[in-house]
């Protein structure tokens, strides 16, 4: 007797279950018919199911990423394969800046408050993006005939206070736009003679300083509007780094060996010194005091990072950490 009314114990359940989720069914279709009729349109009609979020890229092989340092902290750039762009901080999840593509590499800056990407776009011209209050704007155009990468400084002392450049076409030279509270200026040209596939790299300390990379794989340094392009030594096939730390500038450079090299330019620190790593891009670098953090793309599609600290001479540096890709 327990046996059998525990037997009916366990089936009741189940069957009134059944029923109960028919009864459910036949109930559901009755209400979807009824809406229909009412001229109400079913939430799972305008809602539809959930879809995982695509990943975003990697980054495209060979070309250059970019960063941006502040006080919030450091943000990385690079262009995907498919000539959009992507921002994140050091080993976080990258999200797209705006909308639109660009070509080659981007260049980016802090100005008070807000975070500034520059771009070339595929027909020459300079177009750039503005992040302030976390929301980027759309992409504008800023003109110009471009043939690289741009090569971006915040000059201050204003947030307006900044500038780009980049290497024109015909000879090569480099041209550059400043922007100031009063806006745009003219584009002009700040002379030298650029190897082709190369951009300038710029920075500011008491002044505008430009790197860029002659037609014979040297570097060349000039202050810009004040002095033409003097030899900075070394030898490479793609865009140079410059920032500067108090006190004193430093470029930074992939050699014929793919080796990473910096250099601090003082008279007391003189030449080009090794910091390691295979490296298959030019490189980016930004500073935060006496902290600098310099960008590369591995061989792959991998973005390393190394920092330095440079309250001592030579500097301290971190080593190579893969920190997107």
């Amino acid at each position: 007797m327990s046996l059998t009314s525990s037997t009916h114990a366990q089936k009741r359940p189940g069957t009134w279950s059944r029923i109960r989720a028919i009864s459910a069914r036949k109930h559901g279709h009755r209400v979807a018919a009824l809406l229909a009729s009412a001229g109400v349109v079913s939430l799972a009609a305008i809602i539809p199911a959930t879809a995982a979020s695509a990943a975003p890229p990697p980054p495209a092989k060979g070309i250059d990423p970019s960063v941006a340092a502040a006080t919030a902290g450091v943000s990385l750039f690079y262009t995907a394969a498919n000539g959009t762009v992507w921002t994140a901080a050091p080993g976080g999840t990258p999200t797209q800046v705006s909308n639109g593509k660009v070509v080659g590499g981007v260049s980016a800056i802090t100005a008070g408050t807000s975070t500034i990407v520059f771009g070339t776009a595929s027909g020459g011209a300079v177009w750039m993006a503005t992040r302030t209050g976390g929301k980027w704007s759309n992409w504008s155009s800023v003109g110009g005939n471009v043939t690289s990468k741009p090569g971006a400084v915040f000059q201050g002392p204003n947030a307006a206070d900044y500038a780009v450049f980049a290497r024109g076409p015909g000879g090569g030279a480099v041209w550059g736009r400043d922007h100031t509270t009063a806006g745009w200026g003219p584009w002009h040209s700040d002379g030298g003679q650029l190897l082709a596939g190369t951009g300038p790299a710029a920075a500011a300390i008491n002044g505008t300083y430009l790197l860029v990379v002659g037609t014979n794989k040297q570097l060349y340094i000039a202050h810009a509007g004040v002095t033409g392009f003097t030899s900075a030594g070394g030898t490479t096939t793609v865009s140079p780094a410059l920032t500067s730390v108090p006190g004193a500038l430093v470029g930074f450079m992939r050699g014929t060996t793919n080796e990473a090299y910096y250099h601090k330019f003082l008279s007391t620190t003189p030449g080009w010194h090794s910091m390691g790593g295979t490296l298959g891009s030019g490189l980016a670098a930004a500073a935060l005091g006496t902290t600098t953090y310099t960008l590369g793309l591995s061989a792959g599609t991998s973005v390393y990072r190394d920092t330095g600290t440079w309250t001592t001479y030579p500097p301290k540096l971190s080593g190579w950490v893969k920190v997107a890709g």
